[in-house]
């Protein structure tokens, strides 16, 4: 295996169009024997998709609600005049209608009419559950059933380029928002049927498609170099830095009032914050919340 000091942390992948995310990990696992251990990831990419596929490594995988939670960005290509039944260009063509002739202005006006929060109906092909069965299983076997629409949030919805019948859109998201939804219910907008014909995750929070490694570039020999230190993945949450004695009364489940204190950063954070609370040395890690002048221990990543 990894050696111990290096198995735990963030790897930003640049998935490839075609193969699923568990495709990925089933890659990244095969490279990595014997094992990198617990491996996960934050956030699926439809096999269509490409980009950004945040890949979790050991303890890394206690912080992966947080990393789902954080915006993320795309680049969309939305074919217009086409409708599928997966709302992607991989689905079965359900029906067609003529494209309008509009211009890229007025496309992007229709467009604004979808940012902020909405309420968005999700693909019937998706991995939402139904008594406990992804919605694409069900789909698949012609059980299809209509998603129940909830809210998300889009931050920014650009049109890029606009040759007809393609346009090329850049999204930044809220978590649960879905791009062929987003797709889908532009064209309707527009007044004809629209599906996706390509997407690639550009950002999520402070990982970029930039700097996103292949999968089959990664190896024992340097993976450790690759992987993000998980503090590092949330740059925006608070470090403090503990003595032994509070990483022991945090590891016990107990919270660390003001005069059992020796760090000053609990003076300059907001009431119910998160934020990582840590030895100097790294050797203990844990997810704390400061609220009413005291941290209280959310989660214990690591305690060496």
């Amino acid at each position: 295996m990894l050696p111990e000091q290096h198995r735990r942390g963030i790897l930003n992948v640049n998935k490839p169009s075609g193969p699923s995310s568990y495709d990925v990990i089933r890659l990244l696992k095969a490279r990595l024997k014997p094992g990198p251990g617990r491996i996960g990831h934050a956030g699926t990419l439809d096999p269509l998709a490409s980009g950004v596929l945040l890949v979790l490594f050991e303890e890394a995988t206690r912080i992966s609600r947080l990393l789902l939670d954080l915006p993320k960005e795309y680049q969309a290509r939305i074919l217009f005049g086409r409708a599928t039944d997966t709302d992607d260009i991989t689905g079965r063509t359900t029906g067609e209608l003529p494209v309008p002739n509009l211009t890229a202005v007025e496309l992007q006006v229709a467009l604004d009419r979808f940012v902020g929060t909405i309420s968005q109906t999700p693909p019937k092909f998706c991995a939402l559950k139904h008594a406990g069965r992804p919605l694409y299983r069900l789909a698949r076997a012609g059980e299809a059933l209509e998603p129940a629409a909830r809210q998300v949030t889009a931050y920014e919805l650009q049109v890029v380029a606009w040759n007809p019948p393609e346009a090329t859109v850049r999204a930044v998201v809220s978590a649960g928002f879905y791009v062929r939804a987003l797709a889908r219910d532009l064209g309707a907008a527009v007044g004809t049927c629209a599906t996706l014909s390509g997407l690639i995750r550009t950002r999520i929070g402070h990982f970029s498609h930039e700097t996103a490694i292949p999968p089959d570039a990664v190896n024992p020999g340097n993976i450790n170099n690759l992987l993000t230190p998980i503090p590092q993945a949330l740059p925006d949450y608070p470090r403090i830095i503990v003595s032994p004695a509070e990483s022991a009364a945090l590891l016990q489940g107990r919270a660390l009032r003001p005069a059992a204190l020796s760090c000053s950063e609990i003076a300059t954070t907001t009431n119910a914050a998160l934020a990582f609370a840590s030895t100097a040395d790294s050797r203990f890690l844990a997810l704390v919340a400061i609220a009413d002048s005291s941290i209280c221990p959310r989660r214990i990543i690591h305690a060496d």
